[in-house]
Protein backbone atom coordinates (compact mmCIF):
# COMPACT_ATOMS: atom_id res chain seq x y z
CA UNK A 1 0.00 0.00 0.00
CA UNK A 2 1.07 3.56 -0.82
CA UNK A 3 2.34 5.53 2.50
CA UNK A 4 2.61 9.24 3.08
CA UNK A 5 5.98 9.22 2.74
CA UNK A 6 5.85 7.68 -0.73
CA UNK A 7 2.61 10.47 -1.49
CA UNK A 8 5.39 13.22 -1.08
CA UNK A 9 7.66 11.80 -3.82
CA UNK A 10 4.94 12.38 -6.37
CA UNK A 11 5.89 15.37 -8.68
CA UNK A 12 1.97 17.33 -8.20
CA UNK A 13 3.40 17.32 -3.92
CA UNK A 14 6.81 19.45 -5.04
CA UNK A 15 7.31 21.97 -2.45
CA UNK A 16 4.83 20.31 0.34
CA UNK A 17 6.44 20.61 4.18
CA UNK A 18 5.56 18.26 6.81
CA UNK A 19 5.03 20.39 9.96
CA UNK A 20 3.89 18.10 12.72
CA UNK A 21 3.18 14.47 13.14
CA UNK A 22 6.49 13.03 10.99
CA UNK A 23 6.67 9.96 13.13
CA UNK A 24 3.23 8.92 10.79
CA UNK A 25 4.22 9.08 7.76
CA UNK A 26 4.43 5.46 7.29
CA UNK A 27 0.75 5.58 7.37
CA UNK A 28 -1.21 4.13 4.21
CA UNK A 29 -3.18 6.22 2.09
CA UNK A 30 -6.29 4.36 0.63
CA UNK A 31 -7.24 7.10 -1.08
CA UNK A 32 -7.28 11.42 -1.46
CA UNK A 33 -10.12 13.59 -0.41
CA UNK A 34 -11.14 16.82 -0.58
CA UNK A 35 -12.68 18.30 1.93
CA UNK A 36 -14.74 21.56 2.13
CA UNK A 37 -16.74 21.48 5.47
CA UNK A 38 -15.03 22.51 8.97
CA UNK A 39 -17.42 19.46 10.48
CA UNK A 40 -15.17 17.04 7.80
CA UNK A 41 -13.99 14.44 10.29
CA UNK A 42 -17.05 12.75 10.80
CA UNK A 43 -17.93 11.94 7.12
CA UNK A 44 -14.51 10.31 6.73
CA UNK A 45 -13.74 6.61 7.05
CA UNK A 46 -10.14 6.26 8.15
CA UNK A 47 -6.90 6.05 5.62
CA UNK A 48 -7.59 9.23 3.48
CA UNK A 49 -5.23 12.18 2.43
CA UNK A 50 -7.01 14.76 3.13
CA UNK A 51 -6.78 18.22 0.93
CA UNK A 52 -8.05 21.14 2.60
CA UNK A 53 -7.65 24.96 2.95
CA UNK A 54 -7.90 27.24 5.50
CA UNK A 55 -11.29 28.69 4.78
CA UNK A 56 -12.56 25.21 5.12
CA UNK A 57 -11.12 25.07 8.85
CA UNK A 58 -12.91 26.02 11.71
CA UNK A 59 -12.14 28.97 12.77
CA UNK A 60 -12.41 28.71 16.60
CA UNK A 61 -8.82 27.52 18.19
CA UNK A 62 -10.43 25.08 20.39
CA UNK A 63 -12.47 23.48 17.19
CA UNK A 64 -9.24 23.71 15.03
CA UNK A 65 -7.91 21.19 18.08
CA UNK A 66 -10.70 18.88 17.76
CA UNK A 67 -10.90 19.02 14.27
CA UNK A 68 -7.54 17.74 14.00
CA UNK A 69 -7.87 15.20 17.33
CA UNK A 70 -11.28 13.99 15.58
CA UNK A 71 -9.11 12.98 12.02
CA UNK A 72 -6.15 11.50 14.08
CA UNK A 73 -9.11 9.44 16.09
CA UNK A 74 -10.64 8.27 12.67
CA UNK A 75 -7.18 6.75 11.66
CA UNK A 76 -7.27 9.37 8.54
CA UNK A 77 -3.62 8.85 6.58
CA UNK A 78 -2.85 12.89 6.57
CA UNK A 79 -4.27 16.54 6.05
CA UNK A 80 -2.45 18.07 3.74
CA UNK A 81 -3.69 22.12 3.77
CA UNK A 82 -2.89 24.78 1.42
CA UNK A 83 -0.64 28.01 2.45
CA UNK A 84 0.22 31.09 1.38
CA UNK A 85 -3.10 32.49 -0.01
CA UNK A 86 -5.38 32.95 3.30
CA UNK A 87 -2.67 31.85 5.81
CA UNK A 88 1.05 31.56 6.02
CA UNK A 89 1.21 28.69 8.12
CA UNK A 90 -0.66 26.08 9.87
CA UNK A 91 -1.79 27.17 13.24
CA UNK A 92 0.08 26.18 15.43
CA UNK A 93 -2.49 24.60 17.74
CA UNK A 94 -2.98 22.39 14.99
CA UNK A 95 0.55 21.43 14.82
CA UNK A 96 0.89 20.73 18.68
CA UNK A 97 -2.21 18.19 18.65
CA UNK A 98 -1.04 16.87 14.92
CA UNK A 99 2.51 15.99 16.70
CA UNK A 100 0.80 14.70 19.67
CA UNK A 101 -1.16 12.01 17.64
CA UNK A 102 1.86 11.33 15.08
CA UNK A 103 -0.57 12.61 12.92
CA UNK A 104 1.55 14.10 9.83
CA UNK A 105 0.08 17.45 8.95
CA UNK A 106 1.50 18.93 5.51
CA UNK A 107 1.55 22.32 3.94
CA UNK A 108 1.32 22.23 0.37
CA UNK A 109 1.60 25.71 -1.50
CA UNK A 110 -1.53 27.30 -2.62
CA UNK A 111 -1.10 26.92 -6.20
CA UNK A 112 -1.26 23.36 -6.29
CA UNK A 113 -4.18 21.66 -8.29
CA UNK A 114 -5.75 19.47 -5.74
CA UNK A 115 -7.37 17.63 -8.40
CA UNK A 116 -3.69 16.46 -9.89
CA UNK A 117 -2.69 15.66 -6.51
CA UNK A 118 -6.00 13.18 -6.39
CA UNK A 119 -5.31 11.81 -9.96
CA UNK A 120 -1.94 11.11 -9.28
CA UNK A 121 -2.47 9.26 -5.63
CA UNK A 122 -5.43 7.85 -6.77
CA UNK A 123 -3.39 6.23 -10.25
CA UNK A 124 -0.60 5.06 -7.82
CA UNK A 125 -2.84 3.27 -5.49
CA UNK A 126 -4.77 1.75 -8.35
CA UNK A 127 -1.31 0.51 -9.77
CA UNK A 128 -0.36 -0.82 -6.46
CA UNK A 129 -3.67 -2.60 -6.02
CA UNK A 130 -3.03 -3.89 -9.91
CA UNK A 131 0.35 -4.76 -9.00
CA UNK A 132 -0.28 -6.63 -6.06
CA UNK A 133 -3.35 -8.44 -7.65
CA UNK A 134 -1.21 -9.65 -10.21
CA UNK A 135 1.74 -10.99 -8.12
CA UNK A 136 -1.34 -12.93 -6.13
CA UNK A 137 -2.37 -14.21 -8.53
CA UNK A 138 1.29 -15.27 -9.53
CA UNK A 139 1.34 -16.69 -5.85
CA UNK A 140 -2.04 -18.69 -6.76
CA UNK A 141 -0.86 -20.02 -10.13
CA UNK A 142 2.73 -21.05 -8.90
CA UNK A 143 0.97 -22.72 -5.67
CA UNK A 144 -1.74 -24.69 -7.22
CA UNK A 145 0.82 -26.15 -9.99
CA UNK A 146 3.12 -27.51 -7.15
CA UNK A 147 -0.22 -29.01 -5.84
CA UNK A 148 -1.26 -30.51 -9.07
CA UNK A 149 2.20 -32.02 -10.10
CA UNK A 150 2.25 -33.60 -6.77
CA UNK A 151 4.71 -31.20 -4.80
CA UNK A 152 5.12 -31.79 -0.80
CA UNK A 153 5.17 -29.04 2.02
CA UNK A 154 8.91 -28.89 1.57
CA UNK A 155 8.46 -27.63 -1.75
CA UNK A 156 5.77 -25.41 -0.73
CA UNK A 157 7.68 -24.03 2.01
CA UNK A 158 10.65 -23.74 -0.17
CA UNK A 159 8.40 -22.10 -3.27
CA UNK A 160 5.67 -19.70 -0.95
CA UNK A 161 9.39 -18.44 0.80
CA UNK A 162 10.78 -17.38 -2.62
CA UNK A 163 7.41 -15.83 -3.89
CA UNK A 164 7.22 -13.35 -0.90
CA UNK A 165 10.88 -13.37 0.06
CA UNK A 166 10.01 -14.17 3.36
CA UNK A 167 11.03 -16.91 5.75
CA UNK A 168 8.26 -19.80 6.14
CA UNK A 169 7.59 -22.59 8.46
CA UNK A 170 5.08 -24.66 8.34
CA UNK A 171 3.72 -27.09 11.49
CA UNK A 172 0.90 -29.42 12.70
CA UNK A 173 -1.93 -28.41 14.92
CA UNK A 174 0.81 -29.32 18.06
CA UNK A 175 3.15 -27.06 16.55
CA UNK A 176 6.02 -29.51 15.49
CA UNK A 177 7.81 -29.16 12.15
CA UNK A 178 6.46 -30.04 9.40
CA UNK A 179 8.93 -27.77 6.60
CA UNK A 180 10.42 -24.74 6.23
CA UNK A 181 12.59 -22.64 5.03
CA UNK A 182 14.59 -19.79 5.94
CA UNK A 183 15.39 -16.20 3.57
CA UNK A 184 17.43 -14.59 6.13
CA UNK A 185 18.34 -14.07 9.80
CA UNK A 186 16.22 -15.68 12.15
CA UNK A 187 14.82 -14.71 15.79
CA UNK A 188 15.12 -16.78 19.16
CA UNK A 189 12.14 -18.20 18.04
CA UNK A 190 12.72 -19.35 15.05
CA UNK A 191 15.83 -20.64 16.68
CA UNK A 192 14.20 -22.84 18.99
CA UNK A 193 12.21 -24.29 16.14
CA UNK A 194 14.98 -25.21 14.03
CA UNK A 195 17.21 -27.12 16.79
CA UNK A 196 14.38 -28.79 18.81
CA UNK A 197 11.70 -29.38 15.73
CA UNK A 198 8.93 -27.98 17.09
CA UNK A 199 7.73 -24.41 18.42
CA UNK A 200 8.64 -23.21 21.89
CA UNK A 201 6.60 -24.33 24.33
CA UNK A 202 6.67 -20.23 25.58
CA UNK A 203 5.11 -19.08 22.93
CA UNK A 204 2.59 -21.45 22.31
CA UNK A 205 1.46 -21.00 25.54
CA UNK A 206 1.29 -16.93 25.59
CA UNK A 207 -0.44 -17.64 22.31
CA UNK A 208 -3.03 -19.43 23.68
CA UNK A 209 -3.12 -17.29 26.95
CA UNK A 210 -3.21 -13.70 24.96
CA UNK A 211 -6.38 -15.14 22.80
CA UNK A 212 -4.73 -15.42 19.67
CA UNK A 213 -5.29 -18.66 19.26
CA UNK A 214 -8.57 -18.65 20.09
CA UNK A 215 -9.02 -16.20 17.57
CA UNK A 216 -7.67 -18.41 14.70
CA UNK A 217 -10.05 -21.28 16.24
CA UNK A 218 -13.00 -18.70 16.34
CA UNK A 219 -12.11 -17.93 13.13
CA UNK A 220 -9.96 -19.98 10.68
CA UNK A 221 -8.61 -16.37 9.22
CA UNK A 222 -4.33 -15.91 9.41
CA UNK A 223 -3.72 -13.44 12.11
CA UNK A 224 -0.81 -10.72 12.50
CA UNK A 225 1.88 -11.30 15.42
CA UNK A 226 3.47 -7.85 16.35
CA UNK A 227 7.36 -8.86 18.37
CA UNK A 228 6.86 -10.81 21.83
CA UNK A 229 10.28 -10.09 22.55
CA UNK A 230 9.46 -12.16 26.24
CA UNK A 231 8.87 -14.87 24.74
CA UNK A 232 11.50 -14.93 21.72
CA UNK A 233 9.63 -13.40 18.88
CA UNK A 234 11.83 -11.06 18.00
CA UNK A 235 10.47 -10.65 14.69
CA UNK A 236 6.65 -10.01 13.66
CA UNK A 237 4.76 -12.87 11.79
CA UNK A 238 1.69 -14.15 9.90
CA UNK A 239 -0.08 -17.25 11.68
CA UNK A 240 -2.12 -18.93 9.47
CA UNK A 241 -4.79 -22.08 9.95
CA UNK A 242 -4.11 -25.40 7.95
CA UNK A 243 -7.91 -25.76 7.82
CA UNK A 244 -9.49 -29.61 6.63
CA UNK A 245 -12.86 -30.61 6.89
CA UNK A 246 -12.98 -27.66 9.52
CA UNK A 247 -10.54 -28.86 11.79
CA UNK A 248 -7.15 -27.40 12.44
CA UNK A 249 -4.89 -29.99 10.75
CA UNK A 250 -1.61 -27.11 11.31
CA UNK A 251 0.12 -23.94 10.69
CA UNK A 252 2.01 -21.73 8.32
CA UNK A 253 4.47 -19.10 9.64
CA UNK A 254 5.33 -16.00 7.28
CA UNK A 255 8.29 -14.49 9.41
CA UNK A 256 9.50 -10.60 8.59
CA UNK A 257 13.01 -10.97 7.69
CA UNK A 258 14.48 -7.41 6.52
CA UNK A 259 11.20 -5.78 5.52
CA UNK A 260 7.83 -5.38 7.13
CA UNK A 261 5.29 -7.82 6.24
CA UNK A 262 2.59 -7.02 3.90
CA UNK A 263 -1.09 -7.42 2.72
CA UNK A 264 0.42 -9.04 -0.14
CA UNK A 265 2.61 -11.39 2.66
CA UNK A 266 -1.37 -11.83 4.11
CA UNK A 267 -2.73 -13.16 0.86
CA UNK A 268 0.38 -15.27 0.28
CA UNK A 269 -0.19 -16.86 3.65
CA UNK A 270 -4.20 -17.52 3.26
CA UNK A 271 -3.12 -18.85 -0.48
CA UNK A 272 -0.42 -21.29 0.82
CA UNK A 273 -2.62 -22.61 3.79
CA UNK A 274 -5.01 -23.77 1.61
CA UNK A 275 -2.68 -25.59 -0.87
CA UNK A 276 -1.13 -26.80 2.42
CA UNK A 277 -4.50 -28.10 3.27
CA UNK A 278 -5.02 -29.69 -0.14
CA UNK A 279 -1.71 -31.50 0.56
CA UNK A 280 -2.52 -32.73 3.90
CA UNK A 281 -6.62 -33.86 2.38
CA UNK A 282 -4.27 -35.65 -0.51
CA UNK A 283 -2.19 -37.73 2.35
CA UNK A 284 -5.32 -38.44 4.37
CA UNK A 285 -6.60 -39.75 1.43
CA UNK A 286 -4.23 -41.72 0.92
CA UNK A 287 -4.07 -42.72 4.79
CA UNK A 288 -7.54 -43.18 5.01
CA UNK A 289 -7.14 -45.84 2.18
CA UNK A 290 -4.57 -47.52 4.20
CA UNK A 291 -5.81 -47.53 7.29
CA UNK A 292 -9.08 -49.20 5.78
CA UNK A 293 -6.67 -52.39 4.56
CA UNK A 294 -5.05 -52.83 7.72
CA UNK A 295 -8.32 -52.42 9.57
CA UNK A 296 -10.23 -54.80 7.50
CA UNK A 297 -6.97 -56.58 8.16
CA UNK A 298 -6.82 -56.76 11.80
CA UNK A 299 -10.41 -57.26 11.72
CA UNK A 300 -9.92 -60.28 9.93
CA UNK A 301 -7.56 -61.49 12.44
CA UNK A 302 -9.07 -60.97 15.69
CA UNK A 303 -12.20 -62.62 14.22
CA UNK A 304 -10.65 -65.26 13.04
CA UNK A 305 -11.46 -66.46 9.67
CA UNK A 306 -10.48 -70.06 9.80
CA UNK A 307 -8.69 -71.34 6.43
CA UNK A 308 -7.36 -67.59 5.99
CA UNK A 309 -4.20 -67.95 8.30
CA UNK A 310 -1.50 -67.80 5.43
CA UNK A 311 -3.13 -65.14 3.41
CA UNK A 312 -3.36 -62.81 6.54
CA UNK A 313 0.31 -63.70 7.74
CA UNK A 314 1.46 -62.59 3.77
CA UNK A 315 -0.75 -59.76 4.65
CA UNK A 316 0.96 -58.77 8.10
CA UNK A 317 4.10 -59.36 7.06
CA UNK A 318 3.97 -56.69 4.17
CA UNK A 319 3.79 -53.87 7.12
CA UNK A 320 6.89 -55.36 8.68
CA UNK A 321 5.36 -58.21 11.03
CA UNK A 322 6.09 -61.55 10.81
CA UNK A 323 3.22 -63.57 12.46
CA UNK A 324 5.42 -66.84 12.28
CA UNK A 325 7.53 -65.36 15.11
CA UNK A 326 6.47 -63.93 18.20
CA UNK A 327 4.49 -60.82 18.18
CA UNK A 328 1.77 -58.98 20.86
CA UNK A 329 -0.89 -56.76 20.81
CA UNK A 330 -1.18 -53.17 22.08
CA UNK A 331 -4.54 -51.52 22.51
CA UNK A 332 -4.71 -47.94 22.73
CA UNK A 333 -7.35 -46.86 25.16
CA UNK A 334 -8.78 -42.75 24.66
CA UNK A 335 -9.86 -41.74 28.64
CA UNK A 336 -11.02 -38.25 27.95
CA UNK A 337 -15.06 -40.38 27.10
CA UNK A 338 -16.65 -37.07 26.87
CA UNK A 339 -15.06 -36.20 23.46
CA UNK A 340 -14.40 -38.94 20.38
CA UNK A 341 -10.85 -38.44 19.64
CA UNK A 342 -10.79 -41.55 17.43
CA UNK A 343 -8.86 -40.78 14.00
CA UNK A 344 -7.29 -37.77 16.13
CA UNK A 345 -5.30 -40.40 17.84
CA UNK A 346 -5.01 -42.72 15.05
CA UNK A 347 -3.15 -40.26 12.34
CA UNK A 348 -0.79 -39.10 15.83
CA UNK A 349 0.10 -42.98 15.93
CA UNK A 350 0.52 -44.14 12.81
CA UNK A 351 2.72 -40.82 12.50
CA UNK A 352 4.90 -41.96 14.90
CA UNK A 353 5.33 -45.41 13.65
CA UNK A 354 5.95 -43.99 9.99
CA UNK A 355 8.43 -41.93 11.26
CA UNK A 356 10.36 -44.42 14.29
CA UNK A 357 10.02 -47.37 10.99
CA UNK A 358 8.32 -49.34 13.81
CA UNK A 359 7.80 -52.88 12.38
CA UNK A 360 3.84 -53.07 13.58
CA UNK A 361 -0.05 -52.76 11.84
CA UNK A 362 -1.16 -50.04 13.18
CA UNK A 363 -5.00 -49.64 12.70
CA UNK A 364 -8.78 -49.28 14.18
CA UNK A 365 -10.80 -52.10 15.34
CA UNK A 366 -14.22 -51.99 16.94
CA UNK A 367 -13.82 -48.05 18.33
CA UNK A 368 -10.43 -48.42 19.60
CA UNK A 369 -6.47 -48.36 17.74
CA UNK A 370 -4.44 -51.61 18.28
CA UNK A 371 -1.23 -51.66 17.42
CA UNK A 372 0.21 -55.43 16.03
CA UNK A 373 3.78 -55.23 16.47
CA UNK A 374 6.93 -57.20 16.83
CA UNK A 375 8.01 -58.84 19.99
CA UNK A 376 11.75 -57.80 19.06
CA UNK A 377 10.14 -54.58 19.19
CA UNK A 378 11.37 -51.62 22.49
CA UNK A 379 7.94 -51.71 24.06
CA UNK A 380 8.87 -49.74 26.50
CA UNK A 381 9.90 -47.40 23.91
CA UNK A 382 6.71 -47.45 21.71
CA UNK A 383 4.83 -46.47 24.73
CA UNK A 384 7.01 -44.14 25.91
CA UNK A 385 6.40 -42.09 22.98
CA UNK A 386 2.51 -42.63 22.36
CA UNK A 387 1.73 -41.26 25.69
CA UNK A 388 4.40 -38.04 25.00
CA UNK A 389 2.68 -37.37 21.56
CA UNK A 390 -0.63 -38.15 22.54
CA UNK A 391 -1.84 -38.02 25.92
CA UNK A 392 -4.96 -39.27 27.96
CA UNK A 393 -4.67 -42.53 26.74
CA UNK A 394 -4.06 -45.85 28.28
CA UNK A 395 -2.47 -48.83 26.83
CA UNK A 396 -2.34 -52.19 27.44
CA UNK A 397 -0.18 -54.94 25.99
CA UNK A 398 -0.82 -58.50 25.24
CA UNK A 399 1.43 -61.06 26.25
CA UNK A 400 3.82 -62.84 23.50
CA UNK A 401 2.25 -65.25 21.73
CA UNK A 402 2.68 -66.36 17.88
CA UNK A 403 0.79 -67.42 14.62
CA UNK A 404 -1.93 -65.66 13.11
CA UNK A 405 -4.91 -67.84 14.97
CA UNK A 406 -4.04 -66.37 18.29
CA UNK A 407 -4.39 -62.32 17.04
CA UNK A 408 -7.69 -62.58 18.59
CA UNK A 409 -6.69 -64.55 21.90
CA UNK A 410 -4.04 -61.46 22.39
CA UNK A 411 -6.91 -58.54 21.49
CA UNK A 412 -8.86 -60.09 24.33
CA UNK A 413 -5.95 -59.95 26.70
CA UNK A 414 -5.57 -56.14 26.10
CA UNK A 415 -9.02 -55.98 26.41
CA UNK A 416 -9.11 -57.44 29.86
CA UNK A 417 -6.04 -55.96 31.05
CA UNK A 418 -7.69 -52.72 30.53
CA UNK A 419 -11.25 -53.62 32.08
CA UNK A 420 -9.71 -55.37 35.15
CA UNK A 421 -7.46 -52.34 35.71
CA UNK A 422 -9.79 -50.11 35.32
CA UNK A 423 -12.58 -51.66 38.22
CA UNK A 424 -9.64 -51.91 40.31
CA UNK A 425 -8.76 -48.21 40.05
CA UNK A 426 -5.08 -49.16 38.50
CA UNK A 427 -4.25 -45.54 37.53
CA UNK A 428 -1.26 -46.48 35.68
CA UNK A 429 -0.99 -45.54 32.08
CA UNK A 430 0.07 -48.63 30.55
CA UNK A 431 -1.03 -52.18 32.14
CA UNK A 432 0.53 -55.30 30.82
CA UNK A 433 -1.61 -58.46 30.93
CA UNK A 434 1.29 -60.30 32.05
CA UNK A 435 1.51 -58.30 35.48
CA UNK A 436 -2.41 -59.22 36.22
CA UNK A 437 -1.30 -62.66 37.38
CA UNK A 438 -4.28 -64.02 39.97
CA UNK A 439 -6.43 -61.04 39.29
CA UNK A 440 -6.97 -62.47 35.79
CA UNK A 441 -8.25 -65.92 36.97
CA UNK A 442 -10.45 -64.02 39.43
CA UNK A 443 -11.68 -62.21 36.38
CA UNK A 444 -12.38 -65.42 34.55
CA UNK A 445 -13.96 -66.56 37.98
CA UNK A 446 -17.09 -64.62 37.32
CA UNK A 447 -19.54 -62.84 39.65
CA UNK A 448 -20.67 -66.24 40.29
CA UNK A 449 -18.01 -67.14 42.37
CA UNK A 450 -18.66 -64.21 45.24
CA UNK A 451 -21.92 -66.21 46.17
CA UNK A 452 -20.11 -68.89 47.99
CA UNK A 453 -16.96 -67.43 49.38
CA UNK A 454 -17.20 -67.14 53.28
CA UNK A 455 -15.09 -64.16 53.34
CA UNK A 456 -17.31 -61.83 51.20
CA UNK A 457 -20.63 -61.39 53.82
CA UNK A 458 -17.37 -59.99 56.47
CA UNK A 459 -15.98 -57.91 54.17
CA UNK A 460 -19.50 -55.87 53.01
CA UNK A 461 -19.85 -55.29 56.54
CA UNK A 462 -16.52 -53.19 56.80
CA UNK A 463 -17.52 -51.72 53.18
CA UNK A 464 -20.65 -50.25 55.24
CA UNK A 465 -18.46 -48.95 57.98
CA UNK A 466 -18.00 -45.26 55.59
CA UNK A 467 -16.40 -43.10 57.99
CA UNK A 468 -13.65 -45.24 59.56
CA UNK A 469 -12.97 -46.35 55.63
CA UNK A 470 -12.25 -50.01 56.83
CA UNK A 471 -12.47 -51.39 53.02
CA UNK A 472 -10.19 -49.45 51.69
CA UNK A 473 -7.78 -49.53 54.57
CA UNK A 474 -7.74 -53.19 54.54
CA UNK A 475 -7.02 -53.43 50.98
CA UNK A 476 -4.12 -51.34 51.43
CA UNK A 477 -2.68 -52.98 54.30
CA UNK A 478 -3.09 -56.58 52.54
CA UNK A 479 -1.48 -55.08 49.19
CA UNK A 480 1.43 -53.98 51.31
CA UNK A 481 2.30 -57.30 52.58
CA UNK A 482 0.41 -56.86 56.08
CA UNK A 483 3.73 -53.83 56.23
CA UNK A 484 1.98 -51.29 58.50
CA UNK A 485 4.47 -48.89 57.74
CA UNK A 486 4.10 -49.19 53.91
CA UNK A 487 0.10 -48.84 54.66
CA UNK A 488 0.11 -45.89 56.66
CA UNK A 489 2.25 -44.13 53.73
CA UNK A 490 0.08 -45.11 51.08
CA UNK A 491 -3.26 -44.14 52.91
CA UNK A 492 -1.65 -41.00 54.09
CA UNK A 493 -2.31 -41.56 57.78
CA UNK A 494 -0.93 -41.65 61.02
CA UNK A 495 0.11 -45.66 62.72
CA UNK A 496 -2.07 -44.69 65.29
CA UNK A 497 -4.80 -44.72 63.14
CA UNK A 498 -3.99 -47.67 61.21
CA UNK A 499 -3.65 -49.76 64.39
CA UNK A 500 -7.13 -48.17 65.43
CA UNK A 501 -8.97 -49.28 62.10
CA UNK A 502 -7.12 -52.67 62.04
CA UNK A 503 -8.57 -53.13 65.29
CA UNK A 504 -12.23 -52.50 64.54
CA UNK A 505 -11.81 -54.81 61.20
CA UNK A 506 -10.95 -57.50 63.88
CA UNK A 507 -13.66 -56.31 66.03
CA UNK A 508 -16.31 -56.47 63.72
CA UNK A 509 -14.93 -60.03 62.04
CA UNK A 510 -12.72 -61.45 64.55
CA UNK A 511 -10.12 -62.47 61.58
CA UNK A 512 -6.24 -62.87 62.53
CA UNK A 513 -4.65 -60.89 60.06
CA UNK A 514 -1.22 -62.51 61.17
CA UNK A 515 -2.04 -65.67 59.36
CA UNK A 516 -0.69 -65.44 56.12
CA UNK A 517 -3.27 -67.81 54.54
CA UNK A 518 -6.20 -65.38 56.00
CA UNK A 519 -5.18 -62.59 54.54
CA UNK A 520 -4.58 -64.61 50.94
CA UNK A 521 -8.27 -65.93 51.60
CA UNK A 522 -9.04 -62.12 52.19
CA UNK A 523 -7.52 -60.65 49.73
CA UNK A 524 -9.26 -62.44 47.50
CA UNK A 525 -12.25 -62.12 48.36
CA UNK A 526 -11.79 -58.55 48.70
CA UNK A 527 -10.90 -58.70 44.81
CA UNK A 528 -13.67 -60.23 43.32
CA UNK A 529 -15.97 -57.61 45.36
CA UNK A 530 -13.55 -54.83 43.19
CA UNK A 531 -14.12 -56.51 40.36
CA UNK A 532 -17.68 -57.27 40.02
CA UNK A 533 -19.53 -55.57 43.30
CA UNK A 534 -17.90 -52.39 44.47
CA UNK A 535 -18.37 -49.74 42.72
CA UNK A 536 -17.25 -46.35 43.05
Amino acid sequence: MLTVAETLELDELNGAQVVAGAAGLDRQVTWVHVTGVPDAPQWLNGGELVLTTAINLPQDPDDQRRYIQAMADKGVAALALAIGRYIDHAPANMREVAEANNFPLIEIPYQARFVDIARATNQRIAQQQMGMLERALTIHRTLTMLVLQGGDLSQLAVTLAGLVGQSVSIENERFEALASHNIADVDEARRYTLSEGKTDPRLVAALEERGILGEIRRTRRPVHLPQMPDVGLEMERILAPIVVHSNIYGYVWIIADDRPLSNLDNMAIEIGATIAALMLLHQEAIQGAEASLKGGLLSQLIEGERGREAILTDQALRYGVDLSQPFLVMLVEDTETASPRLLQIYRRINGLATAAKWRAVVGQFAGEVLILVSAKADIEQITESIHANVGGVRISVSAVTRDAAHVGAAHSQCRDALTITGRLKDTRSTVRFDELGYLYALYRAGADSLAGNPYVRGLRKLAGEQQADLFNTLEAYLDAGANGVKTAEILCIHRSTLNYRLERIHEINTWDLGDPLLRTNVQIALKLMRLFEIKE
